[in-house]
């Protein structure tokens, strides 16, 4: 049985508990060849892992939701299924496999993102495009809180034209169902975004 994120805070009694979302932190979205890499999938994948670290060190939940086998090419038995290196998630954070495009098709996950009302949502990870997108949608109809880490998620299988194009249009069909904001914005404790540092 899951604690209440009250209870689950160390030290942020009477305050509301930050949760991180991880999506597809997998190595087939960053190793050059593989057909969901993208152009600047490094770089994200090493701001990922800054985030990734301010979150444990003040005691954010993180939530880990990752592609299962498919039809596509992420194998849950091969090599470019695991998680990337240095993303890997702790055995105290919940991973939740998910079959379809948004991680809110794993019921486990929906009911943890339940107990999220009133919390502050961030998301970061791949798949942008797609699983990122869908992700934020199924949040907005729950009336979640959710900030997109702009510079935290990366497009799918993309060059860096493509890549960009994603990204720009991604993006326009997120703002009007969450904030935009860069991971520095976050890690610095911008008020205006609900983050604690």
């Amino acid at each position: 049985m899951l604690l209440s994120s009250l209870e689950r805070t160390d030290g942020f009694a009477g305050r509301p508990q930050p949760r991180l979302v991880c999506l597809d932190l997998q190595r087939e979205y960053v190793v050059p060849g593989r057909p969901l890499y993208a152009d600047g999938a490094g770089r994200v994948a090493d701001i990922c892992a800054a985030v990734l670290q301010h979150a444990r060190t003040h005691h954010w939940r993180i939530i880990h939701a990752r592609r299962q086998k498919t039809e596509g090419p992420v194998d849950r038995a091969d090599y470019f299924s695991a998680p990337i290196e240095g993303l890997r998630p702790l055995i105290s954070e919940p991973v939740f496999a998910r079959s379809g495009l948004s991680a809110f098709c794993n019921p486990d996950f929906a009911a943890e993102m339940r107990d999220a009302q009133g919390e502050e949502v961030f998301i970061m990870g791949f798949s942008l495009n797609e699983t990122c997108l869908a992700t934020v949608f199924a949040a907005a109809d729950m009336g979640l809180n959710v900030t997109i880490l702009t510079d935290a998620t990366g497009a799918a299988g993309a060059g860096a034209a493509e890549a960009r194009q994603l990204r720009e249009a991604a993006e326009r069909m997120l703002s009007p169902l969450a904030r935009l904001a860069t991971s520095h914005e976050v890690m610095e404790g911008d008020p205006a975004l609900g983050a604690w540092s």
